[in-house]
């Protein structure tokens, strides 16, 4: 396919569909992957970098790269290779939205489809289709992706909850420190008014790290409570439905 193909809506979506075909294998394949997600998206007129979809690629690639940095430094982690494969398990499961959503006679979950749905809504600012992006990827998928790691490694050899508890939180420290270059990125109103570093700017970053790490919290709660029921078929089935109707209802608040 021709790169002139990402410029009309259904090469874009043929385009973005093919690059979520192949599976990943590392975060630096994710870190690639988003990059390339978020320029083919990009090239789709008329929003541009403005596109949804390429909107949330690029947070999601910022926040990926510092979560690889912060590994490769040990700066931040101390359970093994458990951030890693978490970090594997939930692009994967953003790969798979982009997929269904793109493969004939498959959808995409309620809130992914949403944002790709609309993802070149003119009206719609940047911090909104970001926003949409981190609800689903968030409030939706990061359940199953911890279950989709402790499925594949059901012996716990990264250590004890505890401890992949303890790494799962610091991702929260990554958000924080990213939090500001981001709603400046992508034009949050409340980094707008007073100027940099005013209060309103302050206190919406504030605001901001405290609902991730609010909804981070929910998303282990609801995996934990999923995970001890394992033994029974479906396990995940009802829980699924539910979280996507409630990230549903949040994404047509934002976008």
């Amino acid at each position: 396919m021709s790169d002139d193909d990402h410029t009309t809506l259904a090469g874009n979506k043929a385009s973005l569909t093919g690059l979520a075909r192949e599976q990943l294998t590392d975060v630096p394949s994710v870190v690639d992957r988003l990059d390339r997600i978020a320029t083919v998206a990009a090239a789709l007129s008329p929003l541009g970098e403005k596109d949804g979809m390429a909107c949330f690629a690029r947070l999601y690639r910022q926040i990926t790269k510092d979560v690889l940095a912060s590994y490769d430094n040990g700066s931040l982690f101390r359970c093994g290779r458990f951030i890693i494969e978490l970090d594997i398990a939930f692009a994967q499961r953003y790969l798979n939205a982009i997929l269904r959503h793109g493969t004939a006679g498959q959808e995409a979950p309620g809130c992914w489809e949403l944002l790709f749905e609309r993802r070149q809504e003119p009206d719609t600012e940047e911090w909104r289709f970001a926003a949409a992006g981190v609800n689903a990827h968030v409030n939706f998928d990061l359940a199953f992706a911890l279950l989709d790691v402790w499925e594949k490694f059901p012996d716990a050899p990264f250590g004890t909850t505890e401890a992949q508890y303890a790494d799962y939180q610091a991702i929260n420290t990554i958000f924080a420190r990213n939090m500001d270059s981001l709603c400046e990125d992508f034009d949050a109103p409340w980094s707008d008014v007073g100027g940099h570093d005013s209060i309103f700017d302050r206190a919406g970053n504030v605001l901001g790290d405290l609902l991730v790490v609010g909804t981070r919290d929910l998303a282990w709660t609801f995996a934990e409570r999923m995970w001890r029921n394992r033994d029974e078929e479906d396990y995940r089935k009802v829980p699924e439905a539910t979280l996507d109707k409630v990230a549903t209802g949040l994404a047509r608040a934002l976008i």
